[in-house]
């Protein structure tokens, strides 16, 4: 009888009991690894990214015509074909809408929340509509910025718009002085038609002086002042639009995005202890896009001046669009730059 060697057998029975518990961990592991991957599919779900947004555009008419108001629903789904619904207000609305003509000449500024006919029970369900009126046929690019919980995001769709009233031809103009004009607010923060850089058909006129870099280069930041008179005079009551001293709207010829951004008014301003708020833009998806500045306690007048920091994606030719208040009126500007 051969002796046995139960030192060996000990070690042999220890490393198959090792490979029991392994194997009844790994079990256990994988177990919580799927319920893991469910709570993040969970919370995938709940929480959309700028990736994972879908935007489709729907127009009654499906031709759209010049001159005709036009019914635009923007249904938001996310990377699961589910409506997206937990969009956040941001700058005092749900969802904002900048609508640029490929001649850079023609700028509007709208939201669901402008109309009488919104209808909630469509969002819910991730349809957003507003209306819009086209002053002249061409092609234009419309810009979808909504905010999460999860990011800020903008979407583009273009629009090619039919009849024959065509728009003109892009003007090169780089006058860093020029009058703007004022339009009687619909009620708000609220004015929905289509405004045209030569358009003169208003209640009441300013004049605008930009101070800008001789020279601007992509990628860097830029700091841009925007001083406001009127007969003369300097504007010192300006007042917040839409949760901002000023938007911006800047758009290349590329038309390739729109970078929707704010202003900021010098600091210190009227007694108010207020920071120098700075434009720091969040990077999308599109190499044009940019995110929203969220400022903090607005004065309730501010100006002469208002303060624009942002960066060009890319070199071009850019025209910046301006909107901001003053009394019971929205005014527009605009003021073209080229990027090296």
């Amino acid at each position: 009888m051969q002796p046995r060697n139960f030192t060996l057998e000990i070690k042999h029975y220890v490393a198959i009991l090792a490979i029991v518990s392994l194997g009844f961990l790994s079990l256990i592991g994988i177990s919580l690894a799927e319920e893991y991957a469910g709570h993040d599919a969970h919370r995938g779900h709940q929480a959309h990214t700028a990736a994972g947004i879908n935007v489709m555009l729907h127009s009654e008419p499906e031709t759209v015509q010049v001159g005709t108001s036009t019914k635009l629903t923007f249904h938001l789904t996310d990377e699961n074909g589910e409506p997206v619904t937990d969009l956040l207000v941001h700058h005092a609305r749900v969802l904002h809408i900048l609508v640029v003509s490929e001649n850079l000449g023609i700028i509007g500024h709208i939201h669901p929340e402008d109309f009488e006919d919104r209808d909630v029970m469509e969002e819910l369900e991730g349809r957003y509509t507003v209306h819009f009126t086209f002053p002249a046929a061409g092609r234009y690019i419309l810009a979808i910025d909504v905010m999460t919980a999860d990011a800020e995001f903008a979407k583009y769709v273009y629009v090619e718009v039919e009849g024959e009233s065509k728009m003109g031809e892009m003007v090169r103009d780089f006058r860093t002085e020029k009058p703007a004009f004022g339009y009687t607010d619909e009620g708000g923060d609220r004015y929905t038609k289509a405004v045209s850089v030569t358009d003169s058909d208003s209640d009441a006129a300013y004049y605008v002086k930009m101070d800008a870099p001789d020279r601007i280069k992509a990628g860097e930041s830029v700091h841009i002042a925007y001083h406001f008179s009127r007969d003369g005079k300097p504007l010192t009551d300006l007042v917040p639009f839409l949760d901002a001293p000023m938007h911006f709207a800047i758009v290349s010829t590329r038309l390739d995005g729109i970078i929707h951004t704010h202003g900021s008014v010098p600091a210190p301003h009227a007694g108010h202890k207020m920071m120098q708020q700075r434009n720091e833009h969040a990077a999308h998806q599109k190499p044009a896009s940019r995110g929203h500045e969220h400022h903090g306690g607005l004065p309730d007048t501010f100006g002469p001046t208002v303060n624009l920091m942002t960066t060009f994606p890319q070199s071009g030719i850019y025209q910046i669009f301006g909107q901001l208040k003053h009394e019971d009126r929205i005014i527009w500007l605009n003021f073209m730059v080229e990027v090296e």
